[in-house]
């Protein structure tokens, strides 16, 4: 598992490459879920309905690892970002489901079942993979919590980048937009956490 981690960081060092100056934060940059509407207007199109229904997949494993990472980490900027993310990814996941919802649109989409998994090549978080993380301690579990959550994170990006491109619904799009940059910056951020 730690060779999985560390090659993940290397990976993942291009999203990270940019703006890595100035001291980190405690808090991740904000997230999307503050500025979201609670309910969505104009029309929307299958991209954008699988966007959502995709980022509600990403969260469900990530709502396991952040939990973990409140309750383990060893610092106390680790437990704080885990924290800080475990409640916005909360407040976004109602917004999305609402939107789904007022569209008549399902929450989990078998026709895209396995397309989360396998975009970036990146090995889906689940399970067994925080069962693996749990066995870990001390500043070693720090270090691997970071590290999963990069790969993790690294899924919404591309799943933002697959609405930009085909989505059409104007406030999906934002939410796209909106989240790619902010989880660029988390992902910047979590880098500096892991080398320092």
């Amino acid at each position: 598992m730690r060779v999985v981690l560390v090659v993940l960081v290397f990976a993942l060092a291009a999203c990270g490459a940019e703006a890595t100056s100035g001291a980190p934060t405690t808090a991740p940059p904000s997230t999307a879920a503050a500025a979201l509407p609670a309910t969505v207007d104009g029309a929307h199109n299958a991209t954008d309905v699988m966007f959502l229904q995709m980022m509600l997949a990403h969260h469900e494993p990530a709502a396991a690892l952040l939990e973990l990472g409140r309750s383990k980490a060893t610092r106390a900027d680790v437990r704080g970002l885990a924290g800080d993310l475990a409640t916005a990814q909360a407040t976004e996941t109602r917004t999305i489901t609402g939107w789904l919802e007022s569209w008549g649109e399902p929450l989990v989409s078998t026709a895209h079942a396995g397309a989360h998994a396998a975009h970036g090549g990146l090995p889906a978080l689940g399970d067994k993979e925080v069962a693996e993380l749990e066995r870990i301690g001390g500043a070693e579990f720090d270090t691997a919590f970071l590290n999963m959550l990069i790969g993790h994170q690294h899924g919404a990006v591309e799943l933002a980048r697959m609405e930009a491109t085909s989505g059409q619904n104007p406030q999906v799009k934002a939410l796209a937009k909106h989240t790619d940059e902010t989880t660029r910056a988390q992902i910047r951020q979590l880098l500096r956490m892991v080398a320092g």
